[in-house]
Formats: C-alpha cells, structure tokens, sequence
C-alpha cells in the first residue's frame, strides 16, 4: 500500500540504526526540490514544548513563520508537538517537493494527524489512501481531532537490506518503545484486518528473507534497553551465586556495538563470542543462529538465559529453560502479567526461532569478564590443511576451555609446526578459523587467544581510521596498517575498482581474492575482545552478501567438502561465474536449539561483493553439491544466501522439527509472524486422518 516514490524512497542499512532512523523527537524534514541533484535535510531550529491541543500548537506556529519556514505540527502519545524547520535562502520550501517518508503519523497510522504549514501559511496533511501516504493540501484545522488509541507510526519507506538484494515495502511501519510494544501488537489485533502478518526489523543485515514484510513492519530504533540482574525487580533466584554478575538485560533493538560499548565501559564485562560484525541488532544476530568460531560454544544464541516475548494481541511471556533463573512465586506477586514458561522444549525452540514466534522485547544474557585478544594470522596451502587436521584435529587445535578472563594469565602452548600444530598459534586456541580461496590452494589462519594486556593501550574504536594514529601505535596493537586504512577511508572507490575489474576481467578474480587474502597476513593484533573479533569497519561497510552452509566434523567431512567446493567453483568458474570474495570456514558446537545443528559442525561462508547477479546461484550449487555427497547432515544459515529446503529436508536435517513447529503455532495460531517465506519453507504439521 505505500508509495515509496511519494514517502521518501527508502531506508538503507549502516553500521548504526540511530543512522537510519532517528528515534529522538525530533523528525528528520526532508526537501527535494526541481533546482537540486541531491535531497537536503531541511534545518531544524526550535522544537517547542508539547501543546495541550492542536489549536495552541498552530498558534505557536503562527507567531513564529518566517517566508521560509516551514512547520511540522503532530500528534504525541500526550499533547501535541510542533516543530520549525528553514529552508535554504533564497529558495521556499514547496510541499510537492517534501519527502514525507519516516515522518510520524500522529499516532493513528490509519488516519493520520500530522499537519506542514509553510511560510505563507498554508496547510497540508499527511493523508492515507488505498495506495498508500501522500501530502495532500487541506484547510487549516478548526475542530480538535477525536483521540483514539495511540501508537507510535511512521510513513512506510522501502527497507532495503545490507546487500542490497532484497527490498520491500511494509503498508503500516510500527516504531514502539519497549514499554509500547505490548500496545502496538494490541492495535495491530483491533485495528487490522484478519490475517495480518507482522514482522520485526532489524539493522537490515540479513541477506535471507527472514524479515521481509508487506504488512506491519516493526523498526527496532527505539527498542533498547540494558541493565544488570541487580537493576531488575526482585523476582530471580537466590542461588544464582557467581552468576548474578554477568547476567545482563539487552532489549532487541540493541545493537551488537552498542551492547559492547555497554559491558565494556560500564561494567567491565564482554560478549564471550562474536561474529564479525558489530552493526546486527541483538535481536536479529541471536533469532538466526548467527555464531562465531569458538569451539566451546554454540551458536550465540545459547549465551541467551531468559526470552521476554510479545505474541500477538500483546500479550508478554518469558522463556526459560528448566529450572531457569526467575523465581515464580516471585514473578507471579510482582509480575502477575507476565506469563512464566520455564520448559526446555519451549525454550531450545525459542532460541533460533526466525522471528515465527512473536516478537522479541529483551533477552537476559550470561556474559563475561571483560578480556583481551592476540590474533594471529599466517598463510598456508589447501594441502597443509588437509594433512594437518585429518582425523578429528580440530579437537585439539581449537576449543580452549575456560573462562577467557582466566586464560589471559597463562601463556598458551605456541606451536612450532613440527607438533601436529600450525607454527606460531596457539595448541589449542580459544578461536580458530581459516580463510580459503575456492579458486585457489591459498589459506589464511586465523587464531584468536586471551592475553593479558595494559587496557589504557586501547580505545573503543578499533585503530585504522587514523593512519598516523594506528603506525604509532605499533604493529602488535593494529592490523595491517595500509589496506585497513584504505578500507575504511577509500571503500566506494574500492568496491567500484574491485567490480569493475572483475566485470571486465573475470578470469583475474581468483588472484584479485590471493591478493586481498595475503594483506590479511600478521604476526599479532593485541586489542579488546570485541575489536579483535571484529572484522574491521572499512570491511563491513562495504555492501556484500554471503550464504554460510554447515558441514559436521564427524569422519572429517569438512575436509572432504573441500574438494566438493573447489571442485564446484571450478564448474562455476568456467562459466565466468567465480565466487568474488575469499570464503572461511569457522567452528561450532552442536546445539540443543531446535532449528540448529544437533552435532559438532564447520561453517563454510561463502561472501561475494554485493554487485555479484549470480551470488544465489553459487551457494544453490554448493548446498546441492555437498548435499549429493553429505545428505542432510548439510544446514544452512537462516539470515544468508540459502537453497529453499524442500519440505522432507527440512525435517530430515532438524529431527525436532515438528516439536519446534507444535511449540510455534501454539505461541503464534494464527501464523501472525509468518511471512510469506516463511510459510513456504516451513512445513506445516500433518493433519491427523479423519
């Protein structure tokens, strides 16, 4: 239903979603007129206090319009706000030429109560049709407008993700706080048609279409919240003992960075593992099965303890595992509305659940002291990695137990290459990847392993943006100087250097990826956890996608499905379709989580540059191909590039599929928060004959 030409155009993914959304109270005005290239933001100068009704909100407008004023009078959750934007001298502001998109709608999405009025005076109002939103000119308002039920709304925009491969355009865009969300599903029950899909959003880094939503699309900009245990009501057990201090609360919206800024500088605590990027919402990265590579750990999902829930209507549950850290008794005096289910099954089913079950207010995370890294990188050949890690190795080169904290204070066994090792890394490393070229015979080690280390030495931001900053630091406490400056400074121009090479020369992409691959080389970056992990801002930043298939470890498959795969992108490669990035390959344990993989398992990442047409086509070939040899002990990750299971693989790959699809439609019966996608790759239960 929305015009996306007539409400702004679109919302892209960044690194931050404060950058794509403001959440303040200050809307974002945007111009774009005939006599300009580009659309302008519009200044905002005062932001008045909020009005009893509409009528004093107008008259402030009044005593204040200049020729080249303009005035955005709406709705609040309490009273009315008005706020005054300038035009650029000499030009006015026509309202034909403002963009409406992410404008806030006054609280009724279905009638809006925004107004503009410009420096002669005028009016116009957001009005909603059946094709969507549009500014349409209209009277000055004399009578104060009923009040109904409010819920925070905003001009639906086109979402467009991180890859750029997918887009979509909601009908309705729901922005709530957490305190709201309750609410919002509560409007979304009385005032929407039956069968209404909802879906959450977002940092827009998914590359599947987990989040795709036509309907009611949720941002998740100002669902954020983080405190301790200790900062909650008085409604958890009194055995928690060591526990209590790393049990943190995160509301969805966070992001990964701003939950580390968090631990970190406040409390002293990290994420014990992470991915490679820090810009994913807590409650996308952990809804996906999205992971890291240390092998005495899962997905990242299991660092999770308690689910807080909205299913729709807005009712809110929490789910925790057997015998979980709430105390019921208390909740049930405290918390009489919040509904306790602490069950292993719900739970384990609840951890990777796509967004199908509700939508996510907070999690309670266990988390660790805060500690520092030493990443190790080296080269090697395909040949080293086969012979080295037969017979069940990575059990002994990866997975140091313990707590990383603990690990700092003593020094690891560093191989010598003549061990069973790989020289110069850790025997056995808490995180331990590689990094191959499918076209190639070319491999990176990557060991990361607690150290301890002088924390003044560091700073939130990872070294590379300052080049003067970063060689002064020194080699042990950045990456490679150079190519990390140049990623994060020049990487539009690089991206369109690295495209058009390969467009125009395909057959140089293999030695284009060994090239990019040998930067990668160094003897020691020693930094804060969560920057070490990280795989550098130049380098998220630039629009890619990337499918990850799940290998297990048992009888050494993984290194099996290295032939498969290069054998595959050598198909591939004869038809000028090469894989335009390098792939890794990093280390999991099984998972108890219902749609994860139930055994100990190597994911093979499969990146492209955002610009490769046929980067789908390559991981269907890939899952088809491990699949001939492998079955479906193959998985796939549920926010990337994947194959579309079948029906009968689905439950051959998750044997607890069909618990996990019982406990989804009881929580969710009327299939509320399945999409379309979603309702073809997830087979419904079978009906019982008769």
């Amino acid at each position: 239903m929305a015009r996306p030409e007539e409400a702004s155009g679109q919302r892209n993914s960044t690194d931050s979603t404060e950058q794509r959304h403001p959440a303040g109270d200050r809307p974002e005005l945007r111009w774009k007129p005939k006599t300009l290239l580009h659309v302008k933001k519009l200044t905002s100068t005062t932001t008045h206090p909020l009005f009893t009704t509409l009528k004093d909100a107008l008259s402030a407008a009044d005593r204040r319009r200049k020729k080249r004023s303009v005035f955005l009078v709406t709705r609040r959750a309490v009273g009315w706000a008005a706020f005054e934007y300038v035009g650029t001298w000499p030009c006015k502001v026509a309202f034909n030429e403002v963009q409406i998109g992410n404008l806030p709608l006054g609280g009724n999405p279905l009638a809006p109560q925004t107004y503009l009025i410009d420096g002669r005076g005028r009016f116009a109002h957001i009005a909603r049709d059946e094709h969507g939103y549009r500014l349409a000119a209209t009277n000055r308002p004399t009578e104060e407008p009923a009040v109904p039920s409010w819920v925070d709304a905003i001009v639906p925009v086109v979402e467009i993700n991180h890859g750029k491969n997918l887009s979509w355009s909601p009908r309705i865009t729901l922005r709530p706080s957490l305190d709201e969300l309750p609410a919002a599903l509560a409007w979304v029950d009385q005032h929407m048609p039956a069968g209404t899909k909802i879906k959450a959003g977002g940092s827009l880094h998914a590359w599947s279409m987990a989040a795709m939503a036509n309907d009611v699309y949720l941002v998740p900009e100002r669902m954020k919240l983080t405190r301790t245990i200790d900062e909650e009501p008085n409604i958890y057990r009194s055995d928690l003992g060591d526990r209590r201090g790393n049990l943190v609360r995160a509301g969805s919206g966070n992001t990964i960075r701003e939950m580390n800024r968090y631990l970190w500088e406040q409390k002293k605590k990290a994420l014990p593992l992470l991915g490679g990027y820090d810009g994913q919402t807590v409650g996308g990265v952990f809804n996906t099965g999205t992971h890291g590579s240390v092998f005495t750990r899962g997905p990242m999902a299991e660092i999770i303890v308690s689910i807080d829930l909205v299913r729709a209507g807005g009712r809110l549950i929490r789910l925790e595992p057997t015998g979980g850290i709430t105390d019921p008794a208390a909740l049930a005096k405290e918390q009489p509305d919040l509904e306790l289910i602490q069950n292993d099954d719900y739970y384990h089913a609840a951890l990777i659940n796509v967004g199908t079950m509700g939508v996510v207010h907070s999690y309670m995370l266990e988390v660790t002291d805060a500690f520092h890294l030493k990443e190790v990188r080296t080269p090697i050949k395909t040949d080293d990695l086969r012979k080295t890690m037969r017979d069940g190795k990575i059990y002994s080169l990866a997975g140091a137990k313990g707590n990383p904290k603990d690990m700092e204070t003593i020094p690891p066994r560093i191989s010598d290459g003549k061990d069973g090792g790989f020289k110069d890394h850790p025997f056995s490393a808490y995180h331990f990847e590689f990094l191959i070229n499918p076209h190639s015979d070319s491999v990176i080690i990557t060991s990361r392993h607690p150290i301890a280390a002088d924390d003044s030495a560091f700073s939130f931001d990872p070294p590379g943006r300052d080049l003067i900053y970063t060689i002064h630091l020194g080699a042990r406490f950045s990456r490679p100087v150079f190519p990390t400056w140049i990623q994060e400074r020049f990487r539009h121009l690089l991206v369109w250097l690295v495209d058009t090479l390969m467009s125009l020369f395909p057959k140089i992409t293999p030695s284009l990826i060994d090239r990019a691959m040998d930067s990668l080389v160094d003897e020691a970056y020693i930094d804060r956890s969560f920057n070490v992990f990280n795989n550098g801002a130049g380098e998220n930043r630039i629009p890619a996608l990337a499918g990850s298939i799940f290998i297990p470890l048992e009888n050494d498959a993984w290194v099996d499905a290295l032939d498969i795969i290069h054998d595959t992108a050598k198909t591939f490669a004869a038809r000028n379709r090469h894989e335009t990035g390098p792939a890794s390959m990093r280390f999991i344990k099984g998972t108890k989580a219902q749609l994860g993989p139930p055994r100990d398992y190597c994911s093979f990442e499969f990146i492209f540059t955002g610009k490769t047409t046929w980067a789908d086509e390559v991981v269907a070939g890939y899952d088809q191909a491990l699949r001939a040899r492998f079955g479906n002990e193959v998985r796939t990750h549920w926010g990337q590039l994947m194959r579309d299971p079948s029906h009968e693989e689905m439950r051959a790959m998750y044997p607890e599929y069909d618990r996990w699809r019982t406990i989804r439609d009881e929580l969710d019966p009327k299939g509320c928060f399945l999409n379309d996608w979603q309702e073809a790759v997830f087979p419904p239960l079978a009906q019982p004959e008769g």
